[in-house]
């Protein structure tokens, strides 16, 4: 009888959990013709659960019972004992040490500008200098200018500009490196440098530098005909003139030793027209505040309203490195800077005069900061910045913190081998996914079946992963892989049509190809062709430029779609000349080997074309279309006819012609076109 009773039992929990799976198999249908109605190909169905999913714990519920349990316990000792007491003790000492080095930095600096105006402002009303126009060595503000320099030894040079053209500046040469005086080409015992602007009849700015010792002695000569300074081009004179009163200006750099020096300039008041203006030189300034930074490891910078720096830790390496800016030499920029503290706290400042508060750098070091505007002048604004490390000034609670991380440590480790076990579960699922989802971005093949874990939300998570990893999969043999990750990313849309842009269209063509390809070996010819595109395409995305398909031994190429470019001209220019530097190389690397060189042309044209996605709802193609893209291809084609190898249209030359050099050819009449147009020659970039 019992063994009956025990049979009907097990028959009875078999039916149940036969039940139990035909509802399980029956929702699991449902969901597999979900998914068939939004995916065009198979993929397989959600696994079915098991009966120890019932055991799973919810991810809320696993990740807070074990860490949170961890972290109160030190929340609670580390709280009560450090934060009240580290925080209030650093900030109170870090602001005292951030206030005297703000009123030191500054004190100097102020002081500094406001004894050399005084100066200029007696000197322009001298009769001395602002009765006389002469740039010769009679000049009595010669004198001036010398006595100016011994009383105010932080002034670097005094200078006096007038209307004619002449000019007199007088320079202490014994504060110069070694570098700066190679510029002036001073002699060894040169303690003066003299330099005297004195106009032709022809107009010409002839310069004269006379070298002297310490006792006023000639100790050399440079006559340097077309030296290339015009004082009244320059800003701080036709500022100055313009205002007609006593300006400070920003830094900037010197014109003859390439110095970071703070002009403040007056007009002369007497019979001749003119500005007379003192450098204060800063390239010592910056030591000098560094020294007052508050704390071992503080920081101090200052920057004036454009972003140039006066002050910084690393000013004179950012210094070297601006010398040799591409375009021209210039003054370092904070703009240069795009990472650490310094970058993060003035992110946040802008648009404020004041900020403070507090940061953490890449090892977890705190800092306080603070942000400070101030006038530089009377026209102009600057901004200090000061860092101060927390560790510089918690030498008196550091046993407190002792204390407290020595309680956290005992607290914590009875929590460790729970946190360890779940955490050592969690972490190995997590980092599976992890990997799967890199693998969907590549769009490489997804492992044979989903990441599993007992926790619910990980285990529907690796599921989840795993079904989309085989959906684009799917989806990527009918699409090309580029395009997918466009729009996994959104940067390119799924749908036909275009909009009408402005873009810059540069078309290449190798010269006589197919006279090369008919004697080339054609294994050979693509591996070379292969290389060829590879520079070139490397110079282009160097720049910006979307590359939008390969033709043959051409290439088309635009700028400013997709993404706007507000120089896409000046990019388009750049990146033809360094594709046909890069070519140029490549061609000798091609003679050494005994290949034929590949000579390239190409065209540039700027002008409105429809771009967007073309072809059908099967397969579409992102491209520009338009007759902007015709007259680059037909600029491209022309260069065989004038000899040349860049060819570009009358658009791209006025718009350009300020950073390039270019060689106007003629007015032509492209093929299939109908208004006249003028081409030009890009020679290479201006000088």
């Amino acid at each position: 009888m019992e063994k009956t009773i025990e049979l009907g039992k097990r028959k009875c929990a078999k039916d149940n959990d036969r039940d139990r799976r035909l509802a399980r198999y029956r929702n699991w249908a449902n969901e597999l013709r979900e998914i068939e109605e939004v995916a065009t190909q198979e993929v397989e169905p959600r696994a079915p659960m098991r009966p120890s999913d019932r055991w799973m714990l919810t991810f809320r519920t696993s990740i807070t019972s074990a860490v949170m349990a961890f972290i109160v316990a030190l929340a609670v000792l580390l709280i009560a004992i450090q934060a009240r007491a580290l925080h209030l003790a650093t900030k109170e000492a870090a602001s005292a040490y951030m206030d005297a080095t703000s009123a030191k930095a500054l004190g100097r600096l102020q002081t500094e500008i406001t004894a050399i105006a005084s100066f200029v402002r007696v000197l322009a009303t001298s009769s001395g200098v602002a009765d006389s126009n002469e740039g010769t060595e009679t000049n009595p503000a010669i004198a001036l200018f010398k006595a100016a320099l011994q009383e105010l030894p932080q002034m670097d040079s005094i200078s006096a500009g007038f209307e004619n053209g002449a000019s007199l500046q007088v320079r202490r040469t014994s504060d110069l490196n070694e570098e700066q005086r190679e510029r002036l080409r001073a002699t060894p015992s040169a303690d003066i440098a003299i330099d005297l602007v004195r106009p032709s009849h022809g107009g010409e700015l002839p310069m004269r530098r006379i070298f002297e010792d310490r006792q006023g002695n000639d100790v050399g000569q440079l006559d340097l005909w077309k030296y290339g300074y015009d004082a009244r081009k320059r800003p701080w004179y036709q500022e100055t003139m313009k205002a007609d009163r006593l300006l400070v200006s920003l830094p900037y750099l010197s014109f003859s030793i390439r110095a970071p020096v703070i002009k403040i300039s007056a007009p002369l008041r007497g019979k001749v027209p003119g500005v007379l203006a003192a450098d204060l030189k800063l390239d010592s300034f910056s030591d000098f505040v560094q020294a007052q930074r508050p704390g071992e490891h503080g920081i101090v910078s200052i920057l004036d309203s454009t972003g140039s720096l006066i002050a910084h830790p690393d000013f004179a390496q950012l210094l070297t490195s601006a010398m040799t800016h591409p375009s021209e030499p210039q003054l370092p920029n904070i703009k240069e800077i795009n990472s650490g503290l310094t970058a993060a706290v003035l992110r946040g400042s802008r648009g404020l005069d004041d900020y403070d508060g507090s940061v953490r750098d890449g090892q977890g070091n705190g800092y306080l900061f603070r942000s400070t505007k101030f006038t530089l002048g009377e026209q102009h604004n600057a901004k200090i910045l000061l860092l101060a490390a927390q560790g510089d000034f918690v030498q008196d609670v550091r046993r407190l913190q002792f204390t407290g991380l020595i309680l956290a440590i005992i607290a914590g480790a009875a929590f460790i081998p729970v946190v360890w076990m779940f955490g050592s579960g969690m972490s190995r699922s997590l980092k599976s996914i992890t990997a799967e989802a890199v693998k969907l971005q590549k769009l490489a093949e997804p492992t044979t079946s989903p990441i599993a874990s007992r926790i619910k939300e990980i285990h529907e998570l690796g599921s989840a992963v795993h079904l989309a990893q085989r959906t684009i999969r799917s989806f990527a043999r009918f699409v090309p892989k580029e395009i997918v990750r466009g729009v996994m990313d959104k940067s390119v849309s799924a749908e036909l049509g275009g909009v009408r842009e402005e873009v810059t269209v540069v078309f290449t063509d190798v010269r006589d190809f197919a006279t090369i390809a008919e004697s080339a070996d054609p294994d050979m010819l693509m591996r070379q062709m292969s290389r060829y595109f590879s520079v070139l395409t490397e110079a282009f995305l160097a720049e910006g430029g979307t590359v939008d398909k390969f033709i043959g031994d051409a290439m088309m190429v635009f700028w400013n779609a997709p993404n706007p470019q507000p120089d896409h001209i000046e990019r388009a220019c750049r990146a033809v000349l360094s594709g046909r530097m890069a070519c140029e190389k490549l061609n000798a690397q091609f003679e050494a080997e005994g290949l034929t060189p590949f000579f390239t042309r190409f065209g540039i044209h700027v002008g409105e074309a429809v771009v967007g996605n073309l072809g059908s709802m099967e397969r579409m193609n992102y491209t520009a279309l338009g007759n902007t893209v015709n007259l680059a291809a037909r600029l491209e084609g022309m260069n065989k006819q004038f000899g040349t190898a860049i060819l570009v249209s009358e658009g791209v030359y006025l718009r350009a012609q300020h950073c390039f050099q270019f060689r106007p050819l003629e007015s032509i009449i492209a093929k299939g076109m109908t208004k006249r147009t003028r081409i030009f020659e890009l020679v290479g970039a201006a000088t």
